[in-house]
């Protein structure tokens, strides 16, 4: 595994998003609710990328293409397709000194 560093810990704030490319994956990093995420930056529905999804309260996010929101915390799809669709894939968080970032 390699560390790579994805964001100076200063520039994130409620509301942080933004897309990285690191060993040849698409991740999203974002910030909701006073806590970090990195997930896959692809919607499990149709494989778009979740950027800019809309944030939402209760540490979700919507797919800006077809509407469908996600639950940052478990991954899962909520509404009517909550059953039918992958979670989210998401990656573990690493703190080096002042950067955030992940292992892959």
């Amino acid at each position: 595994m390699s560390f790579f560093p994805l964001e100076q810990l200063s520039r994130m704030s409620d509301g942080y998003q933004k897309a990285f490319t690191a060993n040849g994956k698409s991740l999203l990093l974002c910030q909701l609710d006073g806590q970090v995420f990195i997930i896959e930056n692809s919607c499990p529905h149709m494989g778009v990328p979740l950027t800019p999804a809309t944030q939402l309260p209760q540490k979700q996010l919507r797919c800006q293409a077809h509407g469908i929101a996600f639950d940052l915390v478990s991954g899962k799809a909520l509404g009517p397709l909550a059953g039918t669709l992958d979670c989210l894939k998401k990656y573990q968080i690493v703190h080096e000194g002042t950067q955030v970032g992940v292992d892959l």
